[in-house]
C-alpha cells in the first residue's frame, strides 16, 4: 500500500490549508490580525471550560467586494469559523464578528428555544465583550451586527485621545 493521503471528504482548500500557512496579510482585516486576536480571545476566562481552551480553530478570512448579508460564520461542528471583509469594514465591525464567531464555537447549539442566538449565548457574548473589550452594556435584544461594533468604535475613539492628553501634562 502507498501513502495515505488525505481524507477523500475534506475539500481542496482544506487539504491547501494544511500544507503551507497563510501569509500574514491574509488575516489582517481593518489593521486587526485577525489570527492573534483569536489567539488572544480563546485565553479569555469566559472560553476556559469549552474546547477554545484547547485548540484553536480554523479561521478562513472572505473577501467581498461589497457588504454582505452575513458577515461571518461558524461551525461547531467542524471547529471552524469565517469572518467577510468588505470595503469600508470597521476595526469594531472585525472585532465583534470575530468574537460573535468565536462565541458560536463555544456554545454551539444550545438545548433552548432560538438555539443559536437565545439566551445563553446573548449572555456568552456580553461576558466576553466585557472580558475582551470592557464593553459592558445591557445585552442587546437582538444579535443583528453592530450594537457591541459600535461600543468598540466608540471606545477606541475615545482611548487614544485620552492617552494622548495625559501624556501631554
Amino acid at each position: 500500500m502507498g501513502a495515505v493521503g488525505p481524507r477523500e471528504t475534506e475539500s481542496r482548500g482544506a487539504q491547501e490549508d494544511c500544507a503551507r500557512p497563510r501569509p500574514r496579510s491574509y488575516y489582517a482585516v481593518a489593521d486587526v490580525p485577525l489570527d492573534e486576536e483569536m489567539e488572544r480571545l480563546r485565553g479569555l476566562p469566559v472560553f476556559a471550560s469549552g474546547p477554545l481552551a484547547h485548540a484553536a480553530p480554523q479561521l478562513k478570512v472572505r473577501r467581498a467586494q461589497r457588504r454582505p448579508n452575513r458577515l461571518g460564520f461558524a461551525v461547531p461542528s467542524e471547529f471552524r469559523l469565517s469572518v467577510t471583509a468588505y470595503p469600508g469594514i470597521r476595526r469594531g465591525d472585525v472585532l465583534e464578528t470575530l468574537l460573535h464567531e468565536l462565541v458560536h464555537l463555544h456554545v454551539g447549539r444550545a438545548a433552548e428555544a432560538h438555539a443559536w442566538h437565545g439566551p445563553t449565548f446573548k449572555r456568552t457574548l456580553a461576558q466576553a465583550m466585557r472580558e475582551a473589550y470592557g464593553i459592558a452594556i445591557p445585552i442587546p435584544r437582538s444579535t443583528l451586527h453592530g450594537t457591541y461594533a459600535e461600543a468598540i468604535e466608540h471606545e477606541s475613539v475615545k482611548t487614544p485621545l485620552q492617552e494622548g492628553f495625559s501624556r501631554t501634562r
